[in-house]
């Protein structure tokens, strides 16, 4: 049976999801029995805890991070602040610094009690352009955060920033308070230290991650697990297998050939949760031929979303045209459509062989998707070579930007703003596609100080038909979420349920 989080109901669902996997431990109901004080979860990687040295985290690894580490806050489905390590968050009246109030007697599990300085050293450390967080064009309308007293925080801001809330509530990644200690220490990626409801005991890499219950822990609802064991299996054959065979109890997969198969079995539950951002294919545009809009333009009417979803994904996630999700809706924004014509002519105009090479990890679907884009560039007269990577080589090759075609994705987030400025704004340390526009960064200036909703909708639909006009990026697939549960681990409507009555304990 399917759950599904409808567009109403949860247009923030990446922050569900997450909070979905932990209600899973925190629920009193959570397991078919009492006794069962174990629970084993499959995921596909896990990368590490420190958002610094990732730059963010994959859905995977951000499952494992939020067992252990908490933010200030998470964010309803109506863009409200939620409390958690933060109590309430009040802004100026010029919507130029936000005072922070947090929660007191909470303990990291060092033994360090959680206060301001380890709010302002986490920001802060990320703030630092000597530490070169790769990820810091997402917060740099953050001037500073200073210390008030011991349990207040005042977030300085160059301009008044629509996003602010959704910084602070971003759960996956830079919204996670580390211990202090466990930063002095250099221990925070692999050693963490937070003050979640599970402790950290073991990484193994490549094969788990282990996890203790928490004696501590400041909330009222306990988890009911006494320990996670978190199963890194790449390989999703291998990972559905032990489901099925009962070594795990549930696991998280993007693979739709399993999810189908799983809606249709009565011994497992299916759990899915839209979200915005989006898998893409990043085009170099200081590498020709790509400089050339033409060229670009061409290898996306090539394309097809719908056969790639149809072949790879069994239609279990949603073509897009856009990285809003269901949280912003846009006129027409000038999406290059499947059009072998369009694109055939497009070449012609060119004038030359083109010749392109795409970089891919070495995954099954990876592997698939290269496959299908080298059949569709080849009907339309595009010579595209596949070049299959690990994931790390994948990713060190987009960084230095020694690619010409390349995986990757626009990550969910509370405020797409932010991620859109990450990715397109000319001189962002993850401007991957080196795409450089005059007009575009005003575009990205603009949005990112507009206050006046109506007006800031305009912006942002601005920049996505400037996206698909200028040909920079290509969308693979929406983003959609999934667990796989053994039927008997839990009662579905209650975990459903469970989420949003769990949170205003926090209050």
């Amino acid at each position: 049976m399917l759950y599904h989080f409808t567009r109403n109901r949860f247009r923030r669902s990446i922050i569900y999801f997450l909070l979905l996997f932990l209600s899973i431990v925190w629920i009193g109901t959570s397991f078919a029995q009492s006794s069962k004080k174990e629970l084993k979860v499959g995921v596909e990687t896990f990368h590490g805890f420190d958002v610094i040295k990732r730059g963010g985290f994959t859905i995977s690894t951000a499952i494992v991070v939020n067992a252990v580490l908490e933010p200030l806050f998470y964010m309803d489905e109506h863009g409200e602040l939620i409390p958690a390590l933060g109590l309430t968050a009040t802004p100026s009246v010029d919507g130029k610094t936000w005072t922070v109030a947090l929660r007191k007697g909470v303990s990291f599990h060092d033994g360090t009690p959680f206060s301001a300085d380890a709010v302002t050293a986490h920001w802060n450390r990320m703030l630092d352009p000597k530490i070169k967080f790769r990820a810091r064009a997402y917060i740099t309308p953050i001037i500073s955060v200073e210390k008030i007293d011991s349990h207040t925080v005042c977030f300085n801001l160059k301009h008044p920033w629509p996003a602010f809330k959704g910084a602070i509530a971003w759960n996956r990644g830079i919204a996670l308070i580390p211990s202090p200690a466990a930063v002095d220490q250099e221990i925070r990626n692999s050693l963490p230290v937070g003050t979640g409801p599970f402790r950290f005991v073991e990484w193994k890499r490549a094969d788990y991650v282990s996890l203790k219950k928490n004696p501590g822990y400041w909330k009222k609802i306990q988890p009911v697990a006494d320990s996670i064991t978190f199963r890194i299996i790449s390989d999703s054959q291998t990972r559905y297998a032990s489901l099925k065979a009962g070594e795990i109890d549930l696991i998280y997969t993007d693979r739709g050939i399993h999810i189908k198969q799983a809606q249709v079995d009565s011994a497992f539950k299916v759990f899915t949760a839209l979200d915005n951002g989006a898998d893409i294919i990043r085009m170099n545009q200081s590498k020709p031929p790509l400089d050339d809009v033409r060229v670009r333009k061409a290898i996306l009417h090539a394309w097809s979303q719908a056969k790639y979803i149809s072949i790879s994904l069994k239609d279990t996630i949603h073509a897009i045209e856009h990285t809003f999700g269901n949280s912003l809706e846009c006129d027409d924004i000038a999406y290059p459509i499947h059009d072998p014509e369009a694109a055939k002519k497009l070449i012609a105009e060119y004038g030359k062989p083109i010749e392109v090479e795409y970089i891919h990890t070495q995954t099954p679907r990876g592997q698939e998707l290269g496959q299908i884009l080298q059949q569709l560039c080849k009907a339309v007269g595009i010579d595209l070579t596949l070049r299959p990577l690990d994931m790390g080589a994948l990713i060190k090759a987009i960084v230095t930007g020694n690619y010409q075609m390349g995986s990757g994705r626009i990550p969910s987030a509370p405020d797409q703003g932010p991620a859109l400025f990450k990715e397109y704004y000319s001189t962002s340390r993850a401007n991957f596609s080196k795409y450089v526009d005059p007009e575009m960064d005003t575009l990205l200036e603009k949005q990112r100080t507009e206050t006046n909703p109506e007006m800031r909708r305009n912006l942002l639909c601005t920049i996505a038909t400037k996206i698909n006009s200028d040909a920079i990026t290509m969308f693979l697939a929406g983003r959609r979420y999934h667990f796989i549960a053994d039927k008997k681990l839990s009662k579905p409507e209650q975990i459903i349920q469970g989420i949003p009555l769990f949170y205003p304990a926090l209050k």
